[in-house]
């Protein structure tokens, strides 16, 4: 009796001890780490600030307002708000083509924006971006270090490296609206004026739009310094049915300007029913 009494005991110290190492390493692991729950394209805060104590070369992207940077943002932080996120925007704030391979952390208040903007930057060829989960709420709720307030300071990084001697893309303007148009009654046409104001020759690729009812053609490819070429855009109402209402089509111009590799400009339509 004695001896089952006591395997039972020395059983029950067993178990008992490791449960109480399994619950230590979780917790330990859990203060760390919350991999379950960041997404593929997030980085964990605490993954993020050991990069930064380590002095590690990165880059540190946010998107909110500027209202929310000077309230608290993290120390060194580029800021670039995502409604005004475009390669020209990120090229002007020296995350150009150079910054293309860059370790950039993309910053928000929740995580939602900083997704879009991810979204945004991979489909414009970035290939080393994350986004921090939970952002700046997630980042205070842990209390992590690195963070400040006031106002901010202009090109924090290297701004990329321009040539005198470069092409310049100029558009005459950014936008065109077509105002009214009745779904399914026709394509309307509009014109833009592409001008190189540099001294080298202005090469245009392949045009792209953001939806297959806008179409665009340049008429030549090749825009010698000071001549002009002319942007075709055509709106298909017919192709299928469009939301009513007003809404914007945008059409993407890569070029080899070095300070603006993909321009943009947009057309505006109204959609009424009718022919």
């Amino acid at each position: 009796m004695k001896k089952e009494l006591i395997i039972s005991i020395f059983s029950l110290i067993i178990i008992v001890g490791l449960v109480l190492y399994t619950t230590t390493v979780n917790k330990e692991e859990g203060e760390h780490h919350d991999d379950d729950s960041v997404a593929a394209h997030e980085i964990y805060p605490g993954d993020l600030v050991e990069k930064i104590e380590g002095k590690e070369d990165i880059i540190l992207l946010d998107v909110r307002t500027l209202e929310e940077y000077e309230e608290l943002h993290l120390e060194n932080a580029l800021l670039l708000p995502v409604q005004e996120l475009s390669q020209k925007s990120l090229s002007e704030i020296g995350l150009g083509e150079n910054a293309k391979n860059k370790e950039i952390y993309i910053y928000c208040r929740s995580g939602n924006r900083s997704q879009t903007a991810y979204n945004i930057m991979e489909s414009l060829g970035y290939t080393n971006i994350k986004s921090v989960a939970g952002g700046m709420i997630h980042w205070e709720e842990d209390e992590y270090p690195f963070t400040e307030v006031g106002n901010y300071v202009e090109s924090k990084t290297i701004p990329e490296e321009n040539s005198v001697d470069s092409p310049i893309i100029s558009v005459d303007r950014d936008l065109h609206d077509f105002g009214r148009i009745p779904q399914f009654g026709g394509t309307v046409e509009t014109s833009f004026t592409i001008t190189n104001t540099g001294t080298e020759v202005l090469k245009i690729g392949q045009i792209t739009t953001s939806c297959s009812c806008t179409t665009a053609s340049v008429s030549n490819n090749l825009v010698e310094s000071g001549e002009e070429a002319i942007l075709t855009v055509v709106f298909d109402p017919d192709l299928h049915e469009e939301p009513y209402d007003v809404f914007k089509r945008t059409v993407f111009i890569p070029t080899n300007d070095p300070n603006t590799p993909e321009a943009e400009v947009n057309i505006q339509v109204d959609i009424i029913e009718g022919k």
